[in-house]
């Protein structure tokens, strides 16, 4: 007989996710068990197996619910009829202001994709590579001389993504900068350079 799942089961699920990534991306992955896991949520290591069957499925889960929400929204910003300046300055902004938000989630992005299942890891790389042409595409836009050359479109778009992803290594939204600040001030660098460069 099929188990009918609970009116609150999604609202718990993203409880789980919340719990989880917080304890992951503190411990790390291969130190969390899901005995862990259960503990950080308050309830049993059955109970959290009848949300996710293994450890790797709740990796999985959580990575891909943050980086579809990032390259959805990404998506709509690039697609807007506006200047491309203000676009590039909206992505950044988006991007920043999701790490920032999210910061254990994009933590274990970053650390922890080696301990998927080829496929899935295949899946969350496939996302990457269309965050990273959205990003081609705005650059192009913004200079198209710069970009006429193939060999340094992609160079230029992981040089901006490297900034924004390796940031949130030491940053905290607690700090003086605020996510919208430091997201300025990235597009401001990016597009103007430092010597050229104002305060936003």
């Amino acid at each position: 007989m099929t188990r009918v799942r609970a009116d609150d089961y999604d609202d718990k699920k993203q409880i789980i996710l919340g719990k989880a990534a917080a304890l992951i991306a503190r411990k790390g992955f291969d130190m969390a068990t899901m005995m862990d896991v259960a503990k950080a949520c308050g309830t049993s290591k059955s109970h959290l197996y009848h949300y996710f069957a293994s450890k790797e499925e709740l990796l999985y889960a959580i990575v891909h619910e943050h980086i579809t929400r990032q390259a959805t929204d990404l998506a709509r910003i690039v697609a807007q009829p506006l200047p491309a300046e203000e676009r590039f300055t909206q992505f950044v902004d988006s991007f920043v202001q999701g790490a920032a938000r999210s910061r254990n989630e994009h933590l274990m992005l970053m650390n922890d994709l080696k301990f998927l299942p080829t496929g899935q890891r295949e899946h969350i790389r496939k996302l990457e590579i269309e965050m990273t042409e959205l990003m081609e595409q705005l650059l192009r836009e913004i200079n198209p001389k710069l970009m006429t050359e193939e060999r340094v479109q992609k160079p230029y778009a992981l040089l901006l993504f490297g900034m924004m992803i390796w940031t949130f290594s030491w940053y905290r939204r607690s700090g003086e900068i605020t996510p919208r600040e430091l997201a300025q001030r990235i597009s401001e660098l990016f597009v103007h350079g430092f010597k050229g460069a104002a305060a936003p």
